[in-house]
């Protein structure tokens, strides 16, 4: 196999990010590990396992042929909304912080969603090569089918509640559909209707309120809906320029929730400093600039559109992670890829990773 300069750039970010991640999780857990397991390195071992796992992920899926993926795709979607409603099993299914999104297998824990993403990518990507000159001609009923299953997965979704990966799954395919030319009043009328259904779901539940109300002035209620973001704040603003240095942070002792995954970049900000945010920053933008010059290249509309939502997957997944602990948008739940401790994200993301290397390994081959 021959991979492109491209390819190999965005193989070398994801290694210094997953590094990276390897370092950070560690520093960040290791008092809570320490306290809670007996074991300050806990959090470390299982992460050095999902990355192991994540780099065979990457390597299998760089040899998965892109037509079967192609010819699989719809029936890839319906699995991933099966998948995604296996964590309501009474054996398998896990519960944890008020959701139930996990399927548990001994001391591992997989939540099916990462795999639907990719999944929702591939049909998409299918769906839209297919009608792709019924597109151009403006037609509306082209815009249903899809609507439909990602519809359905995300009524799978609702009922865990997991409404941060709702609103991550639509935007990807928003952005996608404008990729493919789709008329914009489409677009604007989805979305017309989504905002109000989206509110409406804030609204329905106490703690999404709150989030809200949080993230419009935290400082309402430091002690608690504002906890969080105050305590990322402060990580930030006690990193300054160049950060407090690697492993001296406070914020993670307890104060900071989530600091190991959700909001690890606020470590990093703290520990590493403003230098150190903007690097990780910066590899993410290169992946994105380099995952789009591997998929204007491809000359086939499946491979291009399939690359161009890889693509996607990662960095705006990262670019809302970013805002989250900023607190330019409210809370999501959403972990930054390659960083943050958990394995699923991790192996999915760097099966997507995989994926994408393929098609552009296929294409140079």
């Amino acid at each position: 196999m021959r991979i492109s300069k491209d390819g190999e750039k965005v193989l070398i970010y994801v290694f210094i990010l997953v590094a990276l991640g390897i370092v950070m999780t560690y520093s960040a857990s290791a008092m809570y590990a320490e306290r809670f397991y007996q074991d300050s390195m806990y959090f470390l071992k299982k992460q050095l396992i999902f990355a192991a796992v994540g780099f065979v992920a990457l390597i299998g899926c760089m040899a998965i042929p892109p037509a079967w993926i192609r010819a699989n795709s719809r029936l890839l979607a319906v699995f991933a909304i099966l998948f995604v409603l296996c964590v309501f099993l009474p054996v398998i299914g896990k519960s944890g912080g008020g959701a139930r999104r996990w399927i548990c297998f001994f001391d591992f824990s997989i939540q099916p969603v990462e795999f639907a993403k990719i999944a929702v990518c591939a049909y998409l990507s299918d769906y839209l090569t297919r009608k792709s000159k019924k597109i151009s001609q403006g037609a509306l009923g082209v815009f249903f089918p899809p609507l439909l299953i990602i519809g359905t997965l995300c009524l799978a979704l609702i009922l865990q509640p997991d409404l941060g990966s709702i609103v991550f799954i639509f935007l990807v395919a928003m952005l996608l559909f404008f990729l493919a030319g789709i008329k914009m009043r489409y677009v604007f009328a989805t979305l017309a209707m989504g905002i109000p259904l989206l509110f409406l779901l804030i609204v329905s539940e106490p703690y999404r309120f709150k989030r809200l109300i949080s993230y419009l002035n935290p400082w309402d209620d430091p002690r608690g809906s504002g906890f969080q973001i105050i305590q990322s704040f402060l990580a930030f603003g006690l990193g300054g320029w160049k950060g407090v240095g690697l492993g001296a942070s406070t914020q993670k002792l307890f104060y900071l929730p989530q600091s190991y995954n959700d909001f690890i970049f606020s470590i990093i900000g703290e520990e590493l400093g403003l230098v150190g945010a903007i690097t990780v920053i910066g590899l993410f933008v290169c992946i994105l600039m380099h995952g789009a010059a591997i998929s204007s290249r491809l000359t086939d509309p499946f491979k291009k559109y399939f690359a161009y939502s890889l693509t996607l997957l990662i960095t705006v997944q990262s670019i809302i992670n970013i805002l989250v602990t900023t607190g330019l948008i409210p809370t999501k739940g959403l972990p930054l890829p390659f960083v943050s401790y958990g394995g699923s994200s991790l192996v999915f993301n760097m099966a997507a990773i995989g994926l994408l290397i393929g098609l552009d390994v296929k294409r140079t081959r």
